[in-house]
């Protein structure tokens, strides 16, 4: 899984093939195997390419949607989000979270169509078409009821704190039940923060979150390893070290996807990322880790119940191999080198019944019995015969073809070995 990110927040991405990303390539979901930045051409190659949009490229709203058909919904948000928004709703690109249907209460991510366009077209042209697009921070679920999340207890409500840098600006990214915010951060003796920026690209507004210094049990204080310094200078507040690359893959194994709508793949393709998520997950997840150890020791035993039946299988037959060969010789005690039991057996019967003038399944008037015996109708005699090699080619049959096809059918069924060609039937005896 390759996750790529624009180094900075814009309104549009670099023209032509000179885009710059940063970029992270995970080979199991659990671990960064390698990261850098470089121009979109240079990217590793991989089957699967998630786009991280910054936190303040996406501004985060609190609907109720009504239910409607899915394709009246995109209409239906521009009448919700009117009034919320500063752009122009056609210019905006609207996703849902995640299980999100019409009729319910949930949260819609809004961002600049054309910038978002533009950063997936760029990296189309480039040869690395995107895959899912996912935002770098959303809201968290509540850890009370959906009611209770404007109550004035909101010190136990989770939030994260993740501090960060853009355009050359120290950011502090907050998210919690209530929504996203990024504030900008200047280094100083006390806490100051800059006008805060809710979804600046998207236009939109959101409910005033203080920001809670004191920790707590609900509260993340996270930073990429770059600006921790100045972020715990700035705030007085210790934060825990977390990559850019790290962050990114945490990202991606978020269950967003903001490519809905107009921008969503076909059905199949979703469907394809899908199982292709879920069984990373299942591969590599810490909480599957019993499952898998469980299938490997049913894997396992199945294995080795095979192999032991398969033993018990060839010494089984083994067995019957050599009670056939004592059959042999204790019949025919001249035979001391066995061979083929059963063949050697029906040729030492075949001399047993010649030195005795008795008739054996190789001799023609066997086979001609045979014949008799198997004919339906008295009157299906063949007119040529050839004999040779213990084996009879009668031709000539007397009566329709289907007569000589049931003959050959009940030949069979006696114990011969009977073949068809044109008008001859050639018949011998049968194999041991």
């Amino acid at each position: 899984m390759l996750i790529v990110t624009p180094p900075e927040f814009s309104t549009a991405p670099a023209s032509g093939l000179t885009t710059l990303v940063d970029w992270a390539l995970s080979s199991d979901g659990e671990m960064v195997v390698d990261h850098g930045q470089c121009v979109a051409t240079l990217l590793p190659h991989d089957a699967e390419l998630v786009l991280v949009l910054p936190p303040r490229s996406v501004s985060w709203h609190r609907v109720t949607v009504p239910k409607v058909p899915q394709a009246k919904l995109r209409a239906v948000l521009d009448g919700l989000l009117e009034e919320r928004l500063l752009s122009d709703t056609a210019e905006l690109h609207y996703a849902l979270e995640p299980r999100g249907r019409s009729g319910q209460t949930l949260w819609v991510a809004a961002c600049q169509k054309e910038w978002l366009v533009g950063w997936l077209q760029s990296l189309e042209r480039a040869g690395r078409p995107v895959s899912r697009v996912v935002p770098a921070l959303w809201p968290l679920n509540p850890l009370v009821p959906a009611s209770d999340v404007a109550s004035p207890d909101t010190g136990m409500q989770p939030t994260l704190h993740w501090a960060y840098s853009e355009d050359d600006q120290i950011w502090l990214a907050t998210a919690s039940p209530v929504g996203v915010r990024c504030t900008p951060l200047r280094e100083s003796a006390k806490s100051t923060f800059g006008e805060s920026s809710f979804g600046t690209t998207a236009g939109g507004s959101a409910p005033a979150l203080d920001l809670v210094l004191p920790d707590s049990a609900t509260t993340s204080w996270l930073a990429d390893p770059a600006v921790a310094a100045t972020a715990e200078r700035s705030l007085g507040h210790r934060f825990e070290l977390v990559s850019r690359p790290s962050w990114l893959l945490q990202c991606a194994l978020s269950e967003w996807n903001l490519a809905q709508f107009d921008l969503s793949q076909s059905p199949a393709a979703r469907r394809s990322q899908r199982w292709r998520r879920n069984l990373r997950r299942w591969r590599s997840s810490p909480q599957f880790r019993a499952a898998r150890w469980g299938l490997g020791a049913l894997l396992a035993v199945q294995l080795v119940g095979l192999n032991a039946v398969a033993w018990a299988e060839r010494n089984a037959l083994n067995e019957k191999r050599v009670a056939v060969a004592q059959t042999l010789q204790q019949t025919f005690p001249q035979v001391t080198l066995v061979l083929d039991a059963p063949v050697q057996m029906q040729r030492e019967l075949t001399l047993l019944l010649k030195s005795s003038g008795a008739l054996s399944f190789g001799d023609l008037e066997s086979q001609l019995a045979g014949v008799a015996a198997a004919a339906a109708d008295p009157q299906t005699i063949p007119t040529t015969i050839v004999y040779s090699n213990e084996e009879s080619r009668l031709g000539g049959w007397r009566g329709p073809p289907e007569t000589l096809s049931a003959l050959a059918q009940a030949l069979e069924r006696n114990g011969w070995q009977v073949r068809v060609e044109g008008n001859e039937l050639l018949l011998r005896a049968a194999r041991p």
